[in-house]
């Protein structure tokens, strides 16, 4: 394998002489693919929603294609990546092969789902279908190619997290994590103050197309830019259930198995009101100009927040940083359950849901890579995302059946929320003692 440009050890030289400034060429290559991968991620969905709205507004039918369905697709797809992106040994790396062979794939899906209603037409005419059958041909099309779309993107978000564990020094990974909330806070805000200030339906199939233009773009800089570090050779041992679990110096695996519960709970509780934020807007009398404007205030603000905490995160630690932000995201959904009546009083909860839920994530970004081992960091961050994904079905499908049977009141979506991330306060607070008692000390990063 040919020699690091900047391996973990190399890294750690770098933090004792040159400081940050060492790390400034790894950190703008990963930046590049940050800012590339958060346009796609922030403004995708957002668009296809919008396209989606004109045809069809069960809220069954979309909790399910973006909750039920991208979480099947991470049960499934995202262990069986991890664990083959963790024994890989190339000449390029292990995690920058699969980079290579999935961003191509990845941008090609989004080009055909930009092309989505024009493919739909065609396959109309092609069966002589009547209007009625057309909405619906619209939908299954846009549906299967975003199925299609969300496999290489959940594949994707494993195997660059996992990059991003092995190259980044494990002190500094906290403000690593703010650099990526930043750009990626930058990219959402800007694309949602200046496109839904447009007719967003007419123009999200060219915004598609740019996102496809810029993502593989993007991606294939950071592949050139970025060298792996040398890796051991993988275990030889095969583990079965729980059992994969179990890291080289830990006894039971049920810390894990705690740990991901939690984890999943504190995710997903903000699926009710992403999925549903936009389709809401017709209930309280909001325009997408407002929402937009909305969406990209809390942005802002979180922008300005994401530095203090990944600094927070580094001296303190993501656990408890998550505990308390929990705390006060479920005590904000529950009164904005009670209070929401209003335009002003729901963009109001609006703002304060995205707000909370972004200091969560960027407060907790560092948590899984300290606290899992490296080595087999991508297997088991898999394994967490597998039960986020169970938990996602059933909080996503239960959602949209809520709102169905309320005859599409969308204040419920602040309450299921509020009381998913009161599971989830005690979630965590479970995980947060039993890491405690496992690590000595919160502040014990060598032994966690």
């Amino acid at each position: 394998m040919s020699k690091p440009l900047l391996s973990p050890v190399n890294n750690a030289a770098l933090l004792v002489g040159g400081g940050l400034l060492g790390l400034l060429p790894l950190y703008c290559f990963l930046l590049v693919g940050d800012l590339a991968w958060s346009l796609k991620e922030r403004a995708v969905q957002e668009l296809v929603k919008a396209q989606l709205r004109e045809f069809s507004l069960d809220p069954v039918l979309l909790n399910i294609l973006f909750g039920v369905l991208p979480a099947l697709i991470a049960l499934f797809a995202a262990p069986a990546v991890g664990a083959w992106s963790d024994r890989t040994r190339t000449r390029l790396g292990r995690r920058i092969p699969f980079l290579l062979a999935l961003t191509p794939l990845l941008a090609g899906s989004l080009v055909l789902l930009a092309f989505s209603q024009p493919l739909a037409d065609y396959l109309h005419h092609a069966s002589s279908g009547g209007p009625r059958q057309r909405d619906r041909t619209v939908i299954a099309c846009m549906g299967v190619l975003w199925v299609v779309f969300d496999l290489f993107s959940i594949v994707i978000n494993a195997v660059f997290i996992a990059l991003v564990n092995d190259t980044v020094p494990r002190e500094v990974l906290g403000r690593f994590f703010a650099f990526f909330r930043i750009v990626s806070l930058a990219a959402g805000a800007g694309f949602f103050f200046l496109v839904f200030r447009n007719d967003v339906p007419a123009i999200a199939s060219t915004a598609m197309l740019v996102i496809a233009a810029v993502f593989i773009v993007g991606f294939l800089v950071l592949c050139a830019g970025v060298r792996e570090p040398s890796y051991p050779p993988p275990p030889s041992e095969s583990r079965r259930l729980l059992g994969r679990l179990r890291a080289e110096r830990e006894g039971a695996p049920w810390f894990f198995v705690l740990l991901f519960a939690a984890v999943g709970m504190a995710v997903i509780c903000v699926l009710p009101v992403n999925i549903n934020g936009y389709n809401a807007m017709a209930q309280f009398n909001v325009d997408r100009s407002s929402y937009g404007q909305a969406i990209a205030l809390t942005y802002c603000i979180s922008i300005v927040l994401a530095w203090p905490l990944g600094w927070l995160a580094d001296h303190v630690h993501p656990m408890r940083i998550g505990l308390v932000t929990l705390a006060m995201y479920a005590i904000g959904m529950l009164l904005a359950w009670m209070f929401v009546s209003s335009r002003e009083s729901y963009l109001f909860w609006l703002v304060v849901h995205g707000v909370l839920a972004g200091v969560f994530l960027t407060g907790t970004a560092s948590l899984l890579p300290l606290v899992l081992p490296r080595e087999r960091f991508s297997e088991l961050a898999a394994f967490s995302a597998s039960v986020t994904a169970i938990l996602a079905m059933v909080l996503a499908a239960g959602t949209g059946l809520v709102i169905s049977w309320s005859g599409n009141d969308f204040r419920l979506i602040f309450l299921v929320s509020g009381l998913s991330a009161t599971l989830a306060v005690l979630l965590w607070a479970c995980a947060m003692n039993a890491h405690e008692r496992r690590a000595g000390s919160l502040r014990s990063y060598g032994s966690s």
